[in-house]
């Protein structure tokens, strides 16, 4: 293939087509016209409007600043992935926040997957539009409205039968333009939303769990490789300018002419050997990090769900969930590098797992 049509097909995004499902009780993939059923795996998985919920919350009278902080805390507290997107509203001054929660079932049925809202996918078809529309989906007859800036959504049952009691349930005026989809139409239109909507505000809609992808145990191992490395290079230089500075002293017994130069190269070898050995020394400091990720280590195998982990050689701070704060303190505890361990405050219950920080005090080179 040519440079050419490589980064054509980049740029129209038809090879993400390929990586792409539906999904309501089952995989679908997305026809030009159709929903076919498929037992094959995707990366990337469009998510019926059934397995997730959205809220709309406004904060009035806060900054960004804060509002991403009180977000980023709720966030923090939750079992579930969620998506949010921040909209300015000038009444109340302050911001409108749509908030996507997705069910912990289906999280965990796809936790490395890349899942896209199915409701953000048709918001970035219509863009600024005003629109009301009926479409007929695996999941049963979807209906979405998007008016001023927010979005609402819900399922043809009960008293939301039609198009107008919706538009009558959500307070939308009657004159807005409706239009109804059928199953092939809607998967068209899902298709032609994935081509035409640029990266950027794909990933801002879409959720990826990125814990349950990374294997900590791994990532605990990949320091060892440059610290090797580097032991290695740090010997070997070392070795090379100990055998130099041998070299120099045997010439200067065999030779007694020119002994004020060589006298002089050996002073420049001794400097650089002294700086060889401050290196050394500064190198020394890597056991202290490994006995650090050792603690941290030690707290992911007992179940611990680290969202925090920072602190200077003798001290670490530790902050995040387990089942069981004190079982992980008790096991802290016993570490041979861990002079002494305790809570920083209270533990606090979030859902059925214990949130707490933790202070350490590590055991410093001159103490050992």
């Amino acid at each position: 293939m040519k440079l050419s049509e490589l980064l054509q097909n980049v740029k129209n995004k038809k090879w993400l087509l390929n990586s792409v499902a539906y999904y309501h009780e089952s995989l679908f993939l997305l026809g030009e016209s159709e929903f076919k059923v498929t037992d094959k795996s995707k990366k990337v998985i469009i998510v019926s409007r059934r397995n997730y919920n959205e809220k709309w919350q406004t904060y009035p009278s806060v900054s960004l600043k804060e509002l991403k902080e009180i977000l980023k805390l709720q966030k923090e507290t939750s079992h579930s992935l969620i998506v949010e997107s921040i909209s300015k509203n000038e009444q109340q001054e302050g911001y409108d926040v749509k908030t996507i929660t997705f069910s912990e079932k289906f999280t965990d049925e796809f936790s490395k997957c890349v899942l896209i809202p199915e409701t953000e996918l048709i918001n970035h078809y219509f863009k600024d539009q005003k629109v009301v529309i009926e479409a007929q989906t695996p999941a049963g007859n979807l209906f979405y409205s998007k008016v001023e800036g927010k979005t609402k959504s819900a399922y043809k049952q009960g008293l939301v039968s039609s198009l107008d009691s919706f538009c009558l349930s959500i307070g939308v005026h009657s004159d807005v333009t409706k239009v109804s989809l059928t199953q092939g139409d809607y998967a068209s239109l899902l298709n032609e939303a994935i081509l035409n909507t640029p990266f950027l505000n794909l990933f801002k809609t879409a959720a990826f769990d990125f814990k349950s992808s990374v294997d900590y145990k791994l990532l605990h191992s990949l320091y060892y490789g440059p610290l090797i490395s580097a032991g290695i290079f740090i010997a070997g230089v070392n070795a090379f300018y100990m055998y130099k500075a041998s070299s120099l002293e045997t010439t200067l017994l065999s030779y007694q002419d020119g002994v004020s130069e060589l006298l002089n190269q050996k002073q420049k070898i001794d400097l650089d050997k002294l700086y060889v050995e401050h290196v050394l020394k500064e190198f020394q400091l890597y056991p202290n990090v490994h006995s650090h990720w050792d603690i941290a280590y030690k707290a992911i195998s007992e179940g611990m769900d680290i969202q925090q982990f920072s602190g200077s050689k003798s001290n670490v701070t530790l902050r995040g969930f387990a089942d069981s704060a004190s079982g992980i303190l008790a096991v802290i505890s016993e570490l041979p590098m861990v002079e002494s361990a305790q809570f920083s405050g209270p533990v606090r219950k979030s859902g059925k797992r214990d949130y707490f920080i933790m202070e350490l005090k590590v055991v410093t080179e001159n103490e050992k």
